[in-house]
């Protein structure tokens, strides 16, 4: 008997035997499909370095879809609620532009109120530029640990300037085609790989 008359033999049993499911998923202890997205619909200016405090937490209006949640439940809200003791891949996606000048936007991730070390990303923004700043992370956490990105700017007094932008969908020219999607100043996915 050859490999191909097996493959055959097993295909025909699976057959009779009320076909074929596909490939099943992990066995045993597994990971529990611990996930989030989360987005914003509003233009989030930054603020000076050295103006007190020294940076803003990103917020976010309204989570698109997942099992994971920001504190309380409500938006908007900057505080994601790890509820699994596990290791995470974030990702952050920030529309960034400058009103007027050209200054720095840094954006951060914080758990319990702590900044993780060796994380920061720093953009320089031209006026009337726009770009996407994306990130990811691989960060262990503990159940209940609550998870901010922050953000800042430079040390001057037009800071703000620099900001996450928001930009509504536009209709469809001519009538039929796809609209033009909204763009988010910030996207925010996060899901549980161990």
């Amino acid at each position: 008997m050859i490999a191909s008359d097996l493959i055959e033999i097993r295909r025909s049993r699976a057959l009779l035997s009320g076909g074929c499911p596909g490939p099943q998923g992990p066995q045993g202890p597994g990971v529990a499909p611990l996930y989030a997205s989360f987005i914003s619909i509003t233009t989030q200016p930054t603020v000076a370095v050295d103006e007190n405090p020294n940076s803003v937490a990103i917020t976010y209006d309204s989570r698109t879809l997942g099992t994971i949640n920001v504190s309380g439940g409500t938006y908007p809200n900057s505080q994601i609620v790890i509820p699994t003791t596990g290791t995470y891949r974030i990702c952050f996606s920030a529309q960034c532009d400058s009103t007027a000048g050209t200054h720095v936007i840094e954006i951060f991730p914080v758990i319990n109120g702590t900044s993780v070390s060796q994380s920061n990303t720093r953009l320089r923004v031209n006026e009337a530029t726009e770009t996407c700043l994306t990130v990811e992370y691989f960060l262990d956490f503990t159940a209940n640990d609550v998870f901010q990105f922050r953000m800042t700017g430079d040390t001057t007094a037009a800071a703000s300037n620099a900001r996450l932008l928001y930009l509504p969908s536009v209709a469809a020219i001519p009538s039929g085609a796809p609209a033009i999607p909204a763009i988010p100043s910030v996207i925010v996915t996060i899901s549980r790989i161990a």
